[in-house]
């Protein structure tokens, strides 16, 4: 082979190694990238180099971006509390009275539960009148013809009582017309004698048992009198029936009530509480309880269907009393109890189902039909323990009294019973004073 042959080849040769060379040094590099390449997939040089600082021709790994720093939401401000709403008269009312309640003691507080005679003696301001009022602290007082002289003398003894009491108290009276009639038979000056139920019922003009309630409510608002033991709401349905007899409106239980609400809407009208009477009714006997016991001769569906009726009707009219009489209803009561004592005729019947929510008070506890069977601590416990709000005319006052406190004491009659009595008693006088209570006072 020619010598010049041989120099190029060996110098292509050479050239040809060179090339392989770099060849071989572009694929390792181009290796290396795609081991690098954050998705294993390969980028080019370029692409690297885009995405990466620092200088042409340097190559750095890639790098993860830092999450972007949480922001917390500001707080949602509270919102303002509502005001409070103004309490209503009814509510600032049971407050006051509440308050009042606690302020007693419990002495205090029994006393309120009576209703004691002022006693003939009494006819206007003095040191024992006072000292009568101070000690005995009653919730209420009742007149007699004795107490009455002239409307001016009347009134100045009233607001005697008024003045001499630390609470104020009811001032009552058995103001009927007809027979029972304590204005006229003191001979009252300017005060006429009124009809009788009997004679109203007969006539049967409602009218005019309004108009005789609205003549005796204003007589008695007169001389300062604010509670009548009255209208007569018994059916006269039994012939030898002597000791209600004209003092009914007759024998037909609706037109009983007709009249009876008429006279008690006169009475209202002239600012005087009612006190309807004898529940659950007197007509069905023949007995009298000023003497003994009497029996009312009426089962359970006569009582609902007449007995009943006429109270029914004044409840629903505002009776702010009820008046209990001391009768034996052997039908519905078999243990023989005076209808005062009775837990079913005053709680079941009178409040369960008639729905009264006034002051159940009592007839004169110092009648026959209670003095003749009972002490007075046995009646006026038995009484509170059946229903009974206020207690008219105990035999013994402190004995009648200090008998309801140990009660207490001994558990018979829990606190709760009392100050539900009492509740009633001062939210009563505090409406018939017309006392308007405010957050100042």
């Amino acid at each position: 082979m020619p010598p010049l042959f041989n120099k190029r080849y060996l110098k292509m040769k050479k050239y040809l190694i060179i090339i392989l060379i770099l060849l071989l040094l572009c694929s390792c590099s181009l290796q290396a990238k795609d081991e690098l390449s954050p998705s294993g997939e390969g980028s080019s040089t370029e692409e690297i180099l885009e995405l990466q600082p620092g200088p042409p021709g340097v190559v750095f790994p890639p790098t993860e971006t830092p999450p972007s720093p949480t922001i917390a939401p500001e707080p949602t401000p509270e919102p303002e509390p509502e005001p409070e709403p103004e309490p209503t008269q009814e509510e600032l009312e049971m407050l006051y009275i509440e308050a009042l309640i606690d302020s007693m003691s419990i002495e205090e507080q029994v006393a309120q539960m009576f209703i004691l005679n002022l006693g003939n003696r009494h006819t206007g301001p003095s040191e024992d009148l006072e000292e009568f009022i101070s000690e005995s602290g009653a919730g209420g007082y009742i007149l007699f013809g004795g107490n009455i002289t002239t409307v001016e003398g009347t009134k100045t003894l009233i607001d005697a009582v008024n003045a001499y009491s630390a609470i104020a108290p009811f001032i009552c009276i058995d103001e009927e017309g007809g027979i029972v009639s304590r204005l006229y038979s003191s001979k009252l000056p300017g005060y006429a004698a009124q009809p009788s139920a009997r004679d109203i019922g007969k006539r049967g003009e409602t009218q005019e048992a309004y108009d005789v309630g609205e003549t005796i409510g204003a007589a008695l608002s007169s001389i300062g009198v604010n509670v009548d033991f009255a209208p007569v709401a018994d059916v006269l349905t039994n012939s030898r029936n002597s000791v209600i007899g004209s003092r009914s409106y007759g024998s037909d239980p609706i037109a009983v009530g007709d009249m009876a609400a008429a006279f008690q809407a006169g009475l209202h009208s002239q600012g005087i509480m009612s006190a309807p009477k004898h529940f659950p009714g007197h007509g069905n006997t023949a007995s009298d309880t000023h003497q003994g016991q009497a029996i009312v001769a009426s089962d359970a569906e006569h009582l609902a269907s007449v007995e009943y009726v006429p109270f029914a009707r004044l409840i629903d009219e505002g009776a702010q009393f009820i008046m209990t009489g001391h009768l034996q209803v052997p039908s519905v009561e078999p243990d023989n109890l005076p209808a005062t004592f009775s837990r079913y005729l005053l709680t079941d019947i009178l409040r369960g189902e008639l729905g009264f929510d006034g002051i159940i008070v009592t007839d004169s506890m110092a009648m026959g039909a209670i003095i003749q069977e009972y002490s007075a601590e046995e009646a006026a416990v038995m009484a509170i323990q059946a229903g009974v709000d206020m207690i008219l005319i105990p035999e013994n006052y402190n004995k009648a009294a200090s008998g309801i406190i140990q009660a207490v004491d001994d558990g018979m009659i829990t606190t709760q019973r009392i100050r539900e009595s009492l509740l009633r008693i001062m939210l009563t006088k505090l409406k018939a004073k017309g006392t308007t209570i405010t957050i100042d006072n």
